[in-house]
């Protein structure tokens, strides 16, 4: 788990000096053409440089995305202005009125950083263009900035354009260990003494939840990386992003489930809110299925073949299973437990074998 943090915290480090390279070569190159643009412009190169950074973004669709959007504060930002402007010279009241507007127009979230552009935009325009009575401030505001992003956009795609595959997998195996951690701590406090003194199992509901968002997240940025990216135009790329999908929907499964036991679990060891009692006869089944479980989800992250766990899950499964059924002449509290994680037991091995079990080979004639 240790080499996998430092191997990711690299990687983000890595991509961090590359982003910041290309940012300064797209600045430069935006800040070289700037003076060389037509008309009026060429008096506004400032603007080249800023639309160059903005466009500045991890993946290249998100670079698309953000660029986009800061042009489109821009752009609605000067029509504020220019509305303003085709009404007179600009005073006290227009201007707070129109900034006040760039400020209520801003609130879109479709907007996203070209949120903030509105309302600057909007202040911009109508005191330059404002003061002189012309409207070159405002034209060279925009075809400068849109100049630099066209800049920064073809140097984010043609010099080695982000792609998080693997990133995503580093995520997938991390968020799988943890799982693993969690069956296991929970599978040795049913065999210590009782109540067990092993409890640090009992609070990691966040743990797990936040390891969930995290895989989430990389998958998520894995796919928008490898959109319009040339480098994932090969077939095993197309591969990688759609097992990163399955894989997460499997781990969302499995670690709900995992959540639920061991709410379930901690109300049946330690006193609390609900009255529940996990039978003696119970405890080393369980423990017993929770450390097959977990051999599973081992042997997935580690590239194992899984056949075998799987079906020694599923031998634990019934053996646990057996113990509560034989349990059904005794009194509710102590069964309820057992009930519950059984069911979620058998939905988290249902979902692993959904994902893992291979496919069976077609029958040939001979």
């Amino acid at each position: 788990m240790e080499s996998l943090k430092m191997w990711a915290k690299s990687t983000v480090n890595g991509q961090r000096v590359l982003l910041a390279i290309k940012a300064a070569l797209a600045v430069g190159i935006a800040w070289f053409l700037a003076p060389h643009m037509p008309g009026v412009t060429e008096k506004y190169p400032y603007y080249a440089p800023l639309g160059a950074l903005v466009s500045m973004y991890p993946t290249f669709m998100g670079s698309v995305r953000t660029s986009f959007q800061t042009l489109l504060g821009v752009l609605l930002g000067i029509a504020v202005a220019a509305g303003v402007l085709l009404l007179g010279d600009p005073n006290i009241l227009t201007i707070s009125l129109a900034v006040g507007l760039g400020v209520l127009l801003s609130s879109s979230p479709r907007l996203g950083p070209g949120r903030e552009y509105v309302p600057v935009a909007t202040l911009m325009v109508l005191i330059i263009d404002g003061h002189t009575g012309v409207d070159a401030f405002s034209l060279g505001y925009a075809v400068q900035m849109g100049m630099g992003v066209l800049v920064g956009l073809t140097v984010n795609v043609t010099i080695f354009p982000p792609l998080k595959l693997e990133d995503a997998r580093v995520g997938i195996s991390r968020g799988r260990r943890v799982l693993v951690d969690q069956l296991e701590d929970v599978a040795a406090a049913l065999v210590e003494q009782w109540p067990p003194e092993r409890d640090a199992w009992a609070a990691t509901g966040h743990i797990l939840e936040n390891s969930v968002g995290e895989i989430r997240a990389a998958v998520y940025e894995a796919k928008e990386s490898h959109q319009a990216n040339p480098r994932g135009l090969l077939k095993s790329r197309h591969r990688v992003v759609s097992e990163g999908f399955e894989d997460l929907a499997v781990l969302e499964i499995v670690t709900f489930h995992i959540r639920d036991l061991s709410e379930v679990l901690v109300a049946a060891i330690w006193e609390g809110s609900l009255d529940l009692a996990l039978d003696v006869e119970l405890r080393e089944p369980l423990s017993g299925c929770l450390k097959a479980t977990a051999k599973v989800v081992r042997d997935w992250d580690e590239n194992h073949e899984t056949v075998e766990a799987l079906a020694a899950a599923q031998e634990s499964m019934g053996v646990f299973t057996a113990a509560v059924a034989a349990r059904e002449g005794y009194d509710v509290p102590s069964l309820a437990p057992g009930v519950a994680v059984a069911l979620d037991l058998q939905r988290i091995l249902a979902a692993l074998q959904h994902r893992l079990a291979p496919v069976a080979p077609s029958e040939t004639e001979v």
